[in-house]
């Protein structure tokens, strides 16, 4: 049990960084695409399919990596409502719900059409990419939510939402500290 928990920092991370490696592809390939339309008169081919595959990894990436943070619902109202023993029940039957979903659809229905399009040598328009790599997003998203769920299950009392007020005014916090140390250490 311990070992699953060692391993989010790592998935985590991992994560963090094929995002960011996503966007900054997808950026580069819209940047591409205005460029050759509007100064080359000369539209790139490329660039709006890899922009479009890029948007479908960044998005079901995207989605379990804020299932690991518990940023994957809107609704904030009745966990808000709840506390000690009820809340706990509540994120774990909301974790069992979204792990039998990723488990069942994303994973096991997403392998299949992985399988399935690999199977019948299904190509990209442009590139020519199997499309079987593009739709591997599926279960690849499926089983880091599994991963994430099962973490939650085991221990949601180490799992909260990140509130982005109360982290903005932790770093201003810090920020003011840093400014008050400096001006002391100078005559």
């Amino acid at each position: 049990m311990n070992a699953l928990f060692r391993l989010k920092q790592p998935v985590d991370r991992l994560l963090e960084t094929t995002l960011v490696g996503l966007f900054f592809a997808l950026f580069a390939c819209v940047i591409i695409q205005v460029f050759t339309r509007y100064v080359l008169n000369d539209p790139s081919i490329f660039t709006e399919e890899t922009s479009r595959f890029a948007i479908i990894w960044l998005s079901l990436l995207g989605t379990a990596y804020a299932c690991g943070r518990l940023e994957h619902m809107a609704y904030t109202m009745f966990p808000e409502k709840l506390q000690g023993d009820k809340l706990l029940s509540h994120m774990r039957s909301v974790a069992v719900i979204v792990l039998l979903f990723a488990a069942t659809v994303m994973c096991f229905g997403g392998g299949r059409l992985v399988l399935r399009a690999l199977q019948f040598n299904q190509r990209s328009a442009t590139l020519a990419l199997p499309m079987g790599y593009v739709y591997l997003c599926i279960p690849i998203s499926g089983l880091l939510t599994v991963f994430y769920q099962l973490l939650i299950l085991m221990k949601p009392k180490q799992f909260r939402p990140v509130d982005e007020v109360e982290l903005a005014l932790e770093h201003v916090a810090e920020e003011e500290r840093k400014l008050a140390a400096s001006t002391e250490d100078k005559p």
